[in-house]
């Protein structure tokens, strides 16, 4: 449209000048009849002078044209001849030189992108970004095999091949975490399945990850069995050893030389060391009774029964239930930001966790003159994060593994599930337990809810 009005503008001033000449023409016959002929030549000479005017701007208008056509179609291929004009031959060349930029800038940007894309398809881990109408942008090889397709443009076809993972894809929330067991011929490898959101060009793209985990879940779940296995094994040995070797004790009083005894040989004495014997053993008995009865507890965990509460309440309970239990020297202070924040949860359940942390972290205070158990309370994103810390003796780095699984404990009357359980309490609310222990500064159990 410019170069048009232009070459209109131009045309018009070219044909004033035209009609100029002419008027001065007529001019001159009127002054001297003998010019016609040099009327005409210079008539003739004017028309091809605007023609070829005409022509040369008209073509210098379509290089332009097709220059600015090109840019818009990033179509570097063109070349332009040179002019003889010296004005023009720079302008050509200034337009190849931009043309070669936007070539070499091109091929840049293609040999970048091959290479990302290389990248992208070598790791392991599947990657799947789509914008909000469902345009999908990267999906790697991993992705394509997670997702069981060879190819895929639209996040919609998706759901025609598995619509329990299409609908886990558009249902998870930017820095959500969901462990999902996907189903093969062979396999079902257990696949974290995260997600992020990104800006790029106006446009909003989320960001899908695949990782299958099998393998370090086997490992983690391996290990926490044989953990678990050596604390129940020292546990149970401890309680059956004794009462194997007083039951052999007692035998011993009612046997000599392989016959048993005769009633009048059994004194005062001998009923004496049986009924303690006896005694030993059932209380024995009971603590293992009771021992087991505290692991069905962690296999009776009831379901969470959420509702929506202040913390600011839940804290103040808390404080209220164990500043009476506890040394006077321990202070419980308490900060909730923002301080109308609120959790959706199981309230006692979590009450129960909280109180379990604060009389860990009392007894680990007792003795200190000046000792302190801080709550926290505030928002991390999109997760609700809960810390109990003291300044006490802190964990040495040798049990910090081992605090959460069942029955381990350094105590003297511990019953080691404490921890345990409010890992259980945690994993069903969809968060996590956490602790950061370094000795002699204290320790921080730090709750999250997802």
């Amino acid at each position: 449209m410019v170069l048009q009005k232009f070459l209109i503008n131009l045309l018009l001033r070219v044909t004033m000048l035209v009609v100029t000449c002419v008027a001065l023409g007529i001019l001159l016959q009127q002054l001297d009849k003998g010019y016609y002929y040099t009327l005409a030549g210079m008539i003739f000479l004017i028309a091809l002078q605007t023609w070829l005017l005409l022509l040369q701007v008209n073509k210098t208008n379509m290089d332009l044209e097709k220059f600015l056509s090109s840019v818009q179609d990033h179509d570097s291929s063109i070349r332009f001849s040179h002019a003889q004009n010296e004005s023009f031959r720079k302008l050509y060349n200034r337009m190849n030189q931009v043309n070669s930029i936007i070539q070499h800038a091109k091929i840049e940007n293609e040999r970048t992108s091959h290479y990302l894309q290389s990248l992208v398809d070598h790791v392991d881990i599947g990657l799947l970004s789509f914008d909000t109408e469902g345009n999908i942008d990267i999906c790697n090889r991993a992705a394509k095999k997670y997702l069981n397709l060879q190819q895929i443009r639209q996040l919609s076809s998706l759901k025609t091949v598995n619509e329990e993972i299409y609908t886990l894809i558009n249902a998870i929330k930017p820095g959500q975490e969901i462990l999902y067991k996907l189903k093969t011929d062979d396999l079902i490898p257990h696949i974290l399945v995260k997600a992020t959101v990104l800006k790029f060009e106006n446009r909003q793209i989320k960001l899908v990850s695949f990782q299958d985990i099998t393998l370090e879940l086997d490992k983690k779940e391996l290990d926490s069995w044989q953990r678990l296995i050596r604390v129940l094994t020292h546990e149970m040995m401890n309680s059956i050893s004794p009462i194997t070797s007083l039951a052999s004790v007692i035998s011993g009083y009612f046997k000599g030389n392989g016959t048993v005894v005769t009633p009048e040989k059994i004194n005062h004495h001998i009923i004496e060391k049986t009924l303690s014997g006896l005694n030993t053993i059932e209380e024995t008995g009971k603590g293992l009774l009771d021992f087991v009865d505290k692991y069905r507890s962690l296999t009776s965990l009831p379901k969470p029964n959420v509702c929506q509460f202040n913390l600011d309440s839940l804290f103040l309970r808390c404080k209220l239930l164990m500043e009476s239990s506890i040394s006077p020297n321990i202070k419980i202070s308490a900060r909730i930001d923002p301080e109308d924040l609120a959790l959706v949860a199981d309230y006692s359940q979590v009450e129960q966790v909280l109180i379990n942390l604060i009389k860990n972290a009392a007894e680990a205070l007792s003795g200190k003159k000046n000792g302190t158990i801080h709550l926290k309370a505030f928002r991390e994103d999109s997760a609700v994060m809960i810390c109990v810390e003291d300044n006490g003796p802190g964990i040495p780095p040798e049990m910090v593994e081992d605090i959460f699984v069942p029955f381990y404990t350094t105590k003297e009357n511990g019953s080691g599930i404490g921890l345990s359980l409010s890992k259980q309490i945690m994993q069903n609310h969809g968060g996590t337990i956490s602790v950061n222990a370094t000795p002699g500064k204290g320790a921080r159990f730090t709750l999250r809810f997802t």
